[in-house]
């Protein structure tokens, strides 16, 4: 099986600030949307790359 296109990417991780540093500032992604999901306690961060991958 070949793969054409990725959609998007889910990355659960422990240090929502840091990790957000390491993918904007470090590796240069694009925040499409930042969320914070109530029920879940947590922030959902909708980042691009080239507005084609989305993680």
């Amino acid at each position: 099986m070949k793969l054409s296109k990725v959609h998007h990417i889910a990355i659960i991780v422990s240090d929502y600030e840091r990790s957000k540093d390491f993918y904007t500032r470090i590796l240069g992604l694009e925040i499409l949307r930042e969320t914070y999901r109530r029920n879940r306690h947590s922030y959902k961060l909708d980042l691009a790359l080239n507005g084609k991958y989305i993680i």
